[in-house]
């Protein structure tokens, strides 16, 4: 396999994830100030929002380990430019290292935000709803 399509692969799937980090943030800060669905009235059922905390923290790192993997690729290109193979070597783990971490963050983020919509749903089904009101 040309080397180069190795590195444009992970440049692009690191854009790719990098887009659905930001697209998640948006969506669940939406979720955060929205008004149009039920919300739980209890303290102790709201501090399950609390996941959205390490949720927005991962997939910014997520986003971080992305831009690390685009560098790698500019650097990676100016190697190529030189035809210094052993530094190209050195890119490539580096690279192959930050799009795996980029995938881990996410991956755990999404766990986060797994376990919220778990105590939602939980609280949505489970609770007396027809005494609350939509807030």
């Amino acid at each position: 396999m040309d080397e180069s399509k190795f590195f444009e692969a992970a440049q692009n799937l690191a854009q790719s994830i990098s887009q659905w980090d930001l697209l998640i943030i948006g969506a669940s800060m939406v979720i955060i100030v929205s008004t149009s669905y039920y919300r739980p009235k209890t303290r102790r059922m709201r501090a399950a929002y609390f996941l959205f905390v390490p949720a927005w923290a991962l997939l910014a790192f997520s986003i971080y380990q992305g831009i690390e993997v685009q560098s790698r690729y500019v650097a990676y290109l100016v190697a190529a430019r030189h035809q210094n193979s052993t530094l190209i070597e050195t890119i490539a783990n580096e690279m192959n290292r930050n799009a795996l971490a980029q995938i881990r963050y996410l991956e755990l983020a999404l766990v986060c935000l797994g376990l919220w919509l778990v105590v939602y749903i939980l609280w949505w089904v489970l609770a007396d709803q027809s005494s609350e009101k939509r807030k």
